[in-house]
């Protein structure tokens, strides 16, 4: 059995996208039995007293790089029923497969992006943002806009760690 632990560092980075609406982002960095498993950011808004939680993260999948874009309710009787992430590249929607479900209420949709495809996608969310639409049971869609570029602290440490994903792994 692996054990896969996420870390977000603390650092929150809070800015408006619209009229009273706050948006945190922070790096995300996955780690199973101790080593780089995955690098991403997490993000986050209020909406009705719950926080909508949206999540990109890069996986190590052979010598490609698989995307993962997730979503959560916390807490809420609301279940999350779609996640879609769309970049200036890339429209999750259209992109990737349907969302699947894993522990805890989280959605997930993944998707290897070979070649340069993974490239672009992390170039473009971190250079130019995104927007996340999350849709809950009842057909309500949370949506909201993560920062055009990302703050540094994110795209630092998302650089960092994808850096030890991809390393060999002679070379500890």
């Amino acid at each position: 059995m692996t054990r896969l632990t996420a870390l977000a560092i603390p650092l929150l980075w809070p800015f408006a996208a619209g009229a009273g609406e706050d948006i945190t982002v922070a790096p995300l960095t996955l780690l199973e039995n101790g080593e780089v498993a995955g690098c991403g950011l997490t993000s986050s808004t209020r909406s009705s007293g719950a926080r909508a939680i949206g999540e990109v993260i890069a996986f190590r999948d052979g010598n490609d790089t698989a995307f993962a874009v997730r979503a959560r309710i916390d807490p809420g009787p609301a279940k999350v029923t779609s996640v879609r992430l769309i970049t200036a590249t890339h429209d999750t929607a259209a992109d990737f497969p349907e969302v699947r479900t894993l522990d805890g209420g989280m959605i997930e949709t993944r998707k290897v992006l070979e070649g340069f495809g993974g490239a672009s996608f992390a170039q473009a969310l971190m250079v130019a943002g995104g927007r996340f639409e999350i849709t809950l049971s009842g057909g309500r869609t949370v949506a909201y806009d993560l920062p055009s570029p990302m703050p540094h602290t994110v795209r630092q440490a998302y650089l960092n760690c994808a850096g030890d994903l991809f390393r060999p792994e002679t070379d500890q």
